[in-house]
């Protein structure tokens, strides 16, 4: 596999390079069309909001027509609108760059598909599911020339780009070893991996262990153990009885993980109504909203009845080259919703 930088900071000045070598600047905001209305496509979009300097979104495709209109009445100066991304590769180039925030195993398609359209791309984490499918990333965004940037965000995050200056400059020494944990949440990981499967990794955080030891000491040799333990059929409480909805079960006031519990408490909301917000389908839902989701959607399943596959704790030990190692903790079982605990050795202290 081709060697790729995972990550290509784009701000508004978008540097390419031509066939030649030369370095082509972009000054202004960057025009860009978001591919996948959802959760992180309102993210991004709500950068493009804040910092219309840098970014402009100018279009959108997504197949859901709620998620689609719910976009387009926040974003209201898009011009290009579309069910499917396909429909952009019978059209000329729209715009500068394309954020893609599908579901996992939809990026490699799109990403390979709109490289070869000459857009520059920023992919939503994971790359992909499969080697095979980062390898056909990886050739296609080389051989069209293109920016591409996965969104290992972590990096960017002020606590990093401290943590990454002070470990640059040599305060500790040659960095040995990586103590990394992070506590996914109890009711988050209910939430995002088990009612339903919206998220299947922990990308960012092997992505951030690789960044402190820097491309100079790329990783080696990994090995790992993990389980799914408790969200499974035969660890459901006995007074649950045959119920597979929080709505229709007598435990569900006695019950850690009972939906209406979760969903219906205000101070777990963000200021988009995050996590009731996802359930709905909209920003801010009412009660009503919530408690009609709850009785028919996803979210108000039993979380010891979903097909759910994803560990809920995972140790991966990462051995970097010149004998550098590190470890990484993903746990469900923690109060502390993805707030990392992190310990670096160097040669000459800790961080």
């Amino acid at each position: 596999m081709v060697p790729l930088d995972p990550v290509v900071h784009v701000t508004a000045s978008l540097e390419t390079a031509d066939s030649n070598g030369s370095v082509k600047r972009h000054d202004g905001p960057v025009d860009v069309l978001v591919v996948g209305a959802g959760e992180r496509g309102k993210v991004y979009g709500g950068f493009s909001l804040d910092n219309p300097s840098k970014c402009r979104v100018i279009g959108v495709a997504e197949p859901s027509d709620r998620r689609r209109e719910q976009y387009l009445s926040i974003h209201k100066d898009i011009k290009h609108v579309f069910r499917d991304w396909r429909e952009l590769l019978a059209l000329p180039k729209l715009a500068e760059a394309v954020v893609v925030c599908l579901q996992d195993q939809m990026h490699a398609e799109c990403v390979v598909a709109l490289a070869g359209k000459g857009y520059h791309i920023m992919c939503e984490k994971p790359m992909a599911i499969t080697p095979q499918d980062c390898a056909a990333i990886t050739r296609a965004v080389l051989d069209a020339g293109v920016v591409f940037a996965v969104g290992h965000v972590l990096r960017y995050s002020p606590y990093n780009i401290t943590l990454k200056s002070l470990l640059n400059s040599g305060i500790i020494g040659d960095l040995i070893n990586v103590v990394h944990v992070e506590p996914v949440g109890w009711w988050h990981y209910a939430h995002s991996y088990v009612r339903v499967s919206s998220w299947t990794d922990t990308t960012s955080d092997l992505d951030i262990l690789c960044h402190y030891f820097g491309s100079s000491h790329p990783p080696r040799r990994v090995h790992s153990f993990g389980s799914l333990t408790h969200f499974r059929r035969d660890q459901k409480p006995a007074e649950a009885g045959t119920a597979t909805r929080c709505t229709d079960c007598s435990y569900e006031p006695n019950c850690s993980y009972s939906a209406p519990r979760l969903y219906l408490d205000s101070t777990r909301h963000d200021d988009r109504g995050w996590p009731a917000s996802v359930i709905c389908g909209g920003m801010n839902p009412d009660i009503e909203q919530i408690h009609e989701a709850l009785r028919t959607g996803p979210y108000g399943k039993c979380v010891y009845e979903s097909e759910n596959d994803v560990c809920d704790h995972q140790v991966v030990n990462i051995e970097f080259e010149g004998g550098r190692t590190a470890s990484f903790t993903m746990v469900a079982f923690a109060e502390l919703i993805c707030e990392r605990q992190t310990r670096l050795h160097g040669t000459r202290g800790e961080l």
